[in-house]
């Protein structure tokens, strides 16, 4: 059966992707190829497409080339205690998305001026502990970076991205906040994570003490106070709402270098593998996102994909080292 058969209500543009799969995958055999140039030859929109989703991903090639060429400032070894990367998954940061590329003929790259203007920061797959000036420590995730305003009445972390655990050392004549997006985030002697998404969304979760969260753009409201074993969500725009109550060790299990996951979609399981993953993987097929997931992944093994396609009817196919497409049997 055809791509085309298979996939009739498609649009030629995702036609073109399925093609441009199946031909790079390395087994194609002389009636697929006929079958492939019997697709161009149907219309001229198809010939187009493919040529658009062979230029994309040469475009994304050049990219990936390009980026990894770019030399960045240093940061302070003087005060990094531990670099922990992530085995088998660590990767350049500064890559193009070639997955979204593809399947939504558009392509992003991450952008250098977090490197550019941050004190400290991780790439994908990258994980490690810096300690600061007054005894005060932070983890940080994965691709993730923090600036620093420290002065003799106060010290502040930018969270520029990412995610990143704090250990505030007590010091009651300077106080610890941590800015992310519109929230800031104070410190009442305290272990702490704040997560800042890439849509402006933010997390806070306590693990001991407490904090205080308020908004930039209401200076009058009264700080949230957020609990140990409590987590604050905020979407990035609004009022902030109450913190609720969660398992602290299926929040923090990336510092274990585990990944938690319990009865959610696959579209945000993949989400999340993807902060940490050399091959971005691209979900293919809408039926597939709403498979329901849980179980206790590592972040340093190759076998995610494995027991994803020995749990569900699904399949991968990569596309040179950066892009993996996983869609329906």
């Amino acid at each position: 059966m055809t791509i085309e058969s298979q996939n009739s209500g498609e649009t030629p543009a995702d036609q073109a992707i399925d093609w441009l799969v199946l031909l790079r995958s390395g087994s194609v055999s002389a009636e697929t190829r006929s079958e492939f140039e019997h697709w161009l030859q149907q219309d001229s929109a198809h010939l187009a497409a493919f040529a658009d989703a062979e230029a994309l991903w040469g475009t994304a090639a050049k990219v990936l080339k390009e980026t990894q060429s770019v030399n960045l400032p240093p940061q302070r070894p003087d005060t990094v205690r531990k670099i922990r990367p992530v085995r088998r998954i660590a990767w350049n940061r500064g890559l193009a998305t070639a997955a979204s590329l593809l399947l939504g003929v558009w392509m992003a790259w991450t952008p250098l001026t977090d490197w550019m203007f941050g004190d400290y920061s991780t790439v994908a797959g990258e994980q490690k502990e810096v300690v600061l000036a007054d005894g005060s420590s932070v983890f940080l995730n994965t691709d993730t970076a923090i600036s620093l305003d420290w002065s003799a009445d106060k010290r502040r972390v930018v969270l520029l991205k990412g995610q990143a655990e704090f250990t505030v050392a007590k010091d009651i004549s300077r106080p610890f906040e941590v800015v992310a997006g519109n929230t800031t985030v104070r410190a009442l002697g305290t272990v702490f994570e704040v997560f800042e998404q890439a849509s402006g969304a933010v997390d806070v979760t306590v693990s001991e003490h407490a904090v205080g969260v308020s908004l930039h753009d209401r200076p009058d409201a009264e700080p949230v106070r957020v609990e140990e074993g409590e987590r604050l969500r905020y979407a990035g725009h609004g009022e902030l709402n109450r913190a609720e109550p969660v398992n602290l060790n299926q929040i923090n299990a990336w510092q274990r270098g585990k990944l938690i996951f319990r009865d959610q979609p696959l579209a945000e399981v993949v989400a999340e593998l993807n902060r940490y993953a050399k091959a971005k993987i691209v979900l293919k097929g809408g039926d597939i996102k709403q498979l329901r997931v849980s179980g206790v992944f590592p972040l340093d093994d190759a076998a995610v994909l494995a027991a994803l396609q020995k749990a569900f009817p699904i399949r991968s196919t990569q596309l040179g080292p950066w892009l993996i497409i996983l869609h329906s049997r």
